[in-house]
């Protein structure tokens, strides 16, 4: 049986469609995964390292974009939508899931109109515009955070986020770990590429015992590296990190964005975390995110208007390791397996099970009507 998983871009949705991809083919033998993106987004080279066949669509972003511009893409709507008929006669996927990103809009809408059942996985409190379009079309969506619900139009479950493999067994923090770990999320983060590097440069002494790992994103490498320039300690920076779990499993401390995905990252691997919210986030989610480690005692939030007054702050963090140790088990015990939810109910979609006996199962939140 064939499954189509749609969206991308950025890490953000592509490794939450990772981890229910890998959980839909562990659940069921004879399952085939596609994921149907762009040539323009990080999947076009990471899905097939990762060993999956990516199907593509000419579709780019519109947001953002100047009148002129977006008028000289609209011609890629139209042929998005013939390319996804296309895609979905040739391989009759059984169900559709979308992950938000562009991708995930025409494929969704298209498959519905030929009756294949459709899902949404949405990572964040306040879901993005492609999801929340595509909720009208859906049969039902996964939710990371409750709160996501009252803005889709579809029936809701709470399964939290799908978060890649490896984090299952991610070993118990210690105090003893020697690595500063920054992640400015798959595309790496301008404000933490310029500002970090002279941080902590001032806050790591050679007698630390501590390291840099440092993800800057494509293209940033040379520069970033050369800010590190006289650092006392060792520092590595690489513009991506496909094996995050590993790198967080070293982490005395992390440095990053506040995702969805990293959030549910952060939870399973128990790690004190630096949370930098990007200002810019629609609706301010990101923040909200931190706000949800924060208060737990997880993190510490670092608002990016105000990291680079805040050295004695971070500096402090890094250093003291009482802090630290009560941060790491702040962190309340593992959460359940949600990409393995999301795959028994892509799973029963297939099937053909009634939405109101899946959403009874799984014990769902509706929106409002």
């Amino acid at each position: 049986m064939n499954f189509m998983i749609a969206g991308g871009g950025t890490g953000g949705h592509i490794f939450p469609a990772v981890a229910i991809g890998e959980a839909i083919r562990g659940q069921a033998e004879d399952a085939r995964v596609y994921f149907v993106g762009t040539r323009y987004g990080l999947e076009k080279d990471l899905i097939p390292r990762l060993g999956y066949p990516l199907l593509t669509l000419p579709i780019r972003g519109f947001l953002g974009k100047s009148l002129w511009r977006k008028l000289a893409l609209l011609w890629r709507l139209p042929l998005s939508l013939a390319q996804s008929l296309y895609l979905l006669l040739r391989y009759r996927p059984g169900a559709v899931v979308g992950v938000g990103g562009y991708a995930s809009a025409p494929l969704l809408w298209t498959a519905s109109l030929l009756g294949t059942p459709t899902m949404i996985q949405e990572q964040n409190a306040f879901p993005g515009l492609v999801n929340r379009i595509s909720s009208r079309f859906a049969k039902l969506a996964c939710l990371g955070f409750e709160e996501a619900a009252a803005q889709l139009r579809c029936p809701c479950i709470v399964t939290g986020n799908p978060v890649r493999p490896g984090f299952a067994d991610s070993p118990r923090w210690s105090p003893e770990r020697s690595a500063v770990l920054i992640l400015g999320g798959s595309q790496g983060a301008t404000a933490l590429n310029a500002l970090l590097p002279a941080m902590l440069k001032h806050a790591l002494s050679a007698d630390s015992g501590l390291r840099v790992i440092h993800q800057c994103g494509r293209d940033r490498q040379a520069t970033v590296a050369a800010s590190y320039h006289g650092a006392s300690v060792p520092v590595d920076v690489v513009p991506f990190i496909e094996d995050v779990s590993a790198a967080m499993a070293q982490a005395r401390l992390i440095i990053c964005r506040a995702g969805a995905s990293t959030i549910a990252e952060l939870k399973l691997a128990g790690v004190p975390a630096a949370l930098v919210p990007y200002p810019h986030a629609a609706h301010d989610h990101q923040t909200h995110n931190a706000q949800s480690l924060a208060d737990l005692g997880a993190a510490k939030v670092f608002p990016e208007a105000e990291l680079g007054r805040r050295q004695q702050d971070l500096t402090d963090l890094i250093h003291d390791r009482d802090q630290l140790a009560a941060m790491a088990s702040a962190y309340p015990g593992a959460p359940p397996d949600s990409a393995a939810l999301c795959a028994r109910i892509t799973l029963a979609l297939q099937q053909r099970t009634e939405v109101s006996e899946i959403v009874k199962t799984h014990q769902t939140h509706l929106p409002p009507s």
